[in-house]
């Protein structure tokens, strides 16, 4: 199994699901699947890859040279205004003396689920999304999710994750349309 491409393409997409990454190349969540699991895409997909992120075809098969083309990352007005905000505090904190900043987290997001652990705990995918969709105050729609679980025993405990959060992607679009 080649874990290095893997690293490289789940950075690639900055970590996106295998959905998102299926949706953004054109290519089957069970293609994107097989290369999560080691196996290297045919080169016209890598240069789908390639040109949908931005990265170097180079970095992408070998893990050398620059990440991004030009050594840089696609222009992004987000991470533009973030990186300028976090500049511009970095030197006010610098100047009254403050060389470290506590990470207090945030007090008016209640906690993330943990898919992870829950996966872990259940061990079912409907158990799983019925315990995301309580701890979000929602009822889970049971007669959602089937195709994304076909094969649950068979993955790994990260595809049973990806799995799960794909499936809860879909369901949440589904019911905003209803």
């Amino acid at each position: 199994m080649n874990n290095d491409f893997t690293e490289r393409l789940k950075k690639a997409f900055d970590n996106a699901s295998m959905a998102e990454v299926a949706r953004r190349i054109d290519v089957p969540h069970a293609t994107v699947r097989n290369y999560y699991q080691g196996r290297m895409p045919a080169p016209e997909v890598l240069i789908k890859i390639a040109n949908q992120t931005h990265v170097s075809l180079n970095w992408l098969l070998t893990g050398t040279g620059p990440v991004f083309i030009g050594d840089a990352r696609p222009a992004s007005f987000d991470r533009f205004l973030n990186d300028r905000i976090g500049e511009v505090v970095d030197r006010m904190l610098t100047e009254r003396g403050v060389y470290s900043v506590e990470d207090l987290g945030s007090i008016d997001e209640p906690p993330l689920f943990d898919v992870t652990s829950a996966v872990l705990e259940f061990g079912d995918p409907h158990r799983v999304m019925s315990e995301w969709f309580r701890h979000e105050g929602r009822e889970y729609p049971e007669d959602f999710g089937v195709a994304f679980f076909r094969g649950w025993d068979g993955f790994s405990p990260d595809e049973k994750v990806d799995a799960v959060r794909d499936a809860k992607k879909v369901i949440d679009r589904t019911l905003r349309k209803k």
